[in-house]
């Protein structure tokens, strides 16, 4: 291989040569080589700075995951109304990721938690389970056992279904109906949560929801 000296701007080529591919060709048909060849550059440059697409996509995903948590947190600061922030961030970031055309192939073929092994499952739940984490704290219950693990894997595992469901045309449910089906089954058990108690937390979500859609954020 080439010696090369890696720079922010070419990874940064990289990340958004990845992005066009990806919603013009779509996630699938999208390999290193198109990207080499779209920036006019050896393979091996591209595989300098990540070892497969999957690697490029996933630094795309994260660094739209943030964007999120700054979204929530604009109406509903970490650490306050932990439940309504815990289901506002999964509203916001259904409307902003998984429904969004550069990254929902990728989410549907990704591979569920128990298939990532037990480090990097562990290392996806600390990076993006910031708002199950608060609201364990907020209710006393502990954030380094067994009973998180099972709310972060059932949490992707339920909307992972309701995706992949919804991309291939077998189920069709609203965007309430979605959040109701993710309270139901993850939030209510997890914090023992009345019916009514989790109807007033999605009502107040979609409100804040709102208050998202007014301040003219992209793709919300």
């Amino acid at each position: 291989m080439a010696a090369y000296k890696k720079s922010a701007e070419m990874r940064n080529n990289i990340l958004q040569a990845m992005k066009h591919l990806v919603l013009e060709k779509g996630y699938g048909k999208t390999g290193i080589k198109d990207i080499a060849e779209y920036l006019g550059i050896p393979r091996s440059l591209v595989y300098y700075y990540f070892d497969h697409k999957h690697s490029i996509m996933q630094e795309i995903y994260a660094q739209r995951f943030s964007e999120v948590s700054q979204i929530v947190s604009t109406v509903l600061p970490l650490g306050k109304e932990p439940i309504v922030r815990l289901m506002l961030g999964y509203l916001v970031f259904s409307r902003k990721i998984v429904w969004n055309p550069l990254f929902t192939e990728f989410i549907v073929a990704e591979p569920n938690f128990p298939a990532l092994g037990k480090a990097e499952t562990a290392d996806q739940i600390v990076q993006y389970y910031d708002d199950s984490r608060d609201a364990f704290i907020y209710y006393g219950k502990p954030t380094d056992g067994k009973d998180f693990l099972i709310h972060a894997i059932m949490l992707e595992s339920i909307g992972r279904a309701l995706i992949s469901s919804k991309y291939y045309g077998v189920l069709e449910l609203s965007e309430y109906e979605v959040m109701e089906c993710v309270g139901e089954r993850v939030v209510m058990p997890t914090f023992n949560l009345s019916k009514e108690k989790l109807k007033a937390a999605l009502e107040r979500t979609f409100v804040l929801a709102e208050q998202i859609k007014e301040e003219g954020e992209d793709g919300i």
